[in-house]
C-alpha cells in the first residue's frame, strides 16, 4: 500500500499557498481540537452506563446524520476510486474503528486530563511515521524531542511515581497511549488521499462504514443499556454525536486539508489544555502542581521535535 502525491490543481495545499487557506485551515483545527477537549469528560459521564461498543455505536449514528444532513446543502461527492480504496479502507479501520475502541475504552480507566495530555505526543510520532513511511528526513533535535516528550507523558501519568507504571494500574492510560499511534496513522493516510477528495465528502465515507462496522460488533454483545440513560444523558449523547463525532471529524479533515499533518496535529496541546479544564470542572480530576511541571515537558520535548527552521516546511504528502 503506498502513498502518492495529490493531484496537480487539488486542494491540498501548494508551497506558495496564499496565507488565507491556511487561516481557514487553523480555524477547523481549533474547533475540532476545542469540541474534542471537552468531549473526554462528557464521555465518561455516558460511558458509567454503556459498553464502549453501545457508546461508539449511537456516536457514530449520529454523527453520520448530521454530516449526511449537511451535504444535503453543500452537496459533496461521496464516490472513492478504486485504485484508493485500499488506504482508505486502513483509513476507516486504523482511526476510526481500533481508534475509537482503544481510546474509548482508555476513558474507563483514566481521566480527561490523562487523556488530553497523553495525546498531546502525537506530533512526534507521527513525525517519526512519516520518516519511516514518506521518507521524511528525522532531525537529530526530533529525535531528542521524542524522548523528552515520552518521558514528560511518563511522569505525568504517573505523577512522579514510576512504580505506577504497570498494566494493572495503569490500562485507561496505555489503552489512550496506543490510540496515539492509531491516530497519527490515520492522519498520514488521509492526508494522502485529501488532494483528491473533498474533506466532507471523504468524512461521510469514513463515518458510514465505521457506523455500520459498530453494529456489527454490536451483534456479539448482549444487552442493550440505552435505555437507562437518563434525558440529561441522552442530551449529551446527542450532542457528542453531532459535535465531537461528525462535525469535529469533518473540521479535521478541511484543516488537515490546507495544512500538513505535522503541523495540524501541534494543535493538540489546546485540546490537552481544554480537556484538563473541563476535567478539573466537571469530574475533579487531579491537576497537582508537579503534573503542571510534567505536562511542561512534555510541550518542551514536542517543541523540540517538531521545531524547523521557517524556511523549511514539513510535507507529509509526498509519495514513497
Amino acid at each position: 500500500m503506498g502513498f502518492s502525491r495529490p493531484a496537480t490543481g487539488s486542494s491540498a495545499q501548494p508551497a506558495n499557498e496564499g496565507m488565507a487557506p491556511t487561516l481557514v485551515g487553523v480555524v477547523f483545527v481549533l474547533l475540532a481540537i476545542t469540541t474534542w477537549g471537552v468531549y473526554f469528560s462528557f464521555a465518561i459521564i455516558v460511558l458509567r452506563k454503556l459498553t464502549a461498543i453501545e457508546f461508539l455505536m449511537f456516536r457514530w449514528g449520529i454523527g453520520v446524520c448530521t454530516l449526511l444532513l449537511l451535504n444535503l446543502a453543500i452537496r459533496k461527492p461521496l464516490r472513492v476510486a478504486k485504485a484508493d480504496w485500499p488506504v482508505v479502507a486502513s483509513a476507516i479501520v486504523i482511526g476510526i474503528v481500533v481508534h475509537q475502541l482503544l481510546q474509548v475504552n482508555g476513558l474507563k480507566y483514566t481521566t480527561s486530563t490523562n487523556t488530553g495530555w497523553i495525546l498531546t505526543t502525537i506530533p512526534p510520532i507521527t513525525g517519526a511515521l512519516g520518516w519511516i513511511f514518506l521518507r521524511e528526513r528525522l532531525r537529530v533535535r526530533q529525535i531528542v524531542g521524542l524522548i523528552i516528550a515520552m518521558t514528560g507523558v511518563t511522569l505525568f501519568v504517573t505523577n512522579g511515581n514510576l512504580s505506577e507504571m504497570s498494566l494493572g494500574n495503569n490500562l485507561g492510560d496505555l489503552l489512550v497511549f496506543g490510540s496515539v499511534f492509531t491516530w497519527s496513522i490515520y492522519t498520514i493516510l488521509t492526508k494522502s488521499r485529501l488532494g483528491r477528495y473533498d474533506a466532507l465528502g471523504i468524512s461521510i465515507v469514513y463515518m458510514l462504514w465505521g457506523f455500520g462496522t459498530f453494529i456489527l460488533l454490536k451483534l456479539f454483545e448482549s444487552g442493550l443499556q440505552i435505555p437507562s440513560l437518563t434525558t440529561a444523558e441522552w442530551l449529551i449523547m446527542l450532542g457528542i454525536g453531532v459535535f465531537p463525532s461528525g462535525l469535529a471529524y469533518y473540521w479535521w479533515n478541511a484543516g488537515l486539508q490546507r495544512l500538513t499533518a505535522v503541523n495540524t496535529s501541534m494543535f493538540l496541546f489546546i485540546e490537552a489544555i481544554v480537556a484538563s479544564s473541563v476535567g478539573a470542572l466537571m469530574l475533579g480530576d487531579v491537576f497537582s502542581t508537579a503534573m503542571v511541571g510534567f505536562a511542561l515537558l512534555i510541550v518542551i520535548g514536542v517543541s523540540v521535535a517538531q521545531g524547523v527552521q521557517a524556511r523549511r516546511r514539513v510535507r507529509v504528502d509526498e509519495s514513497v
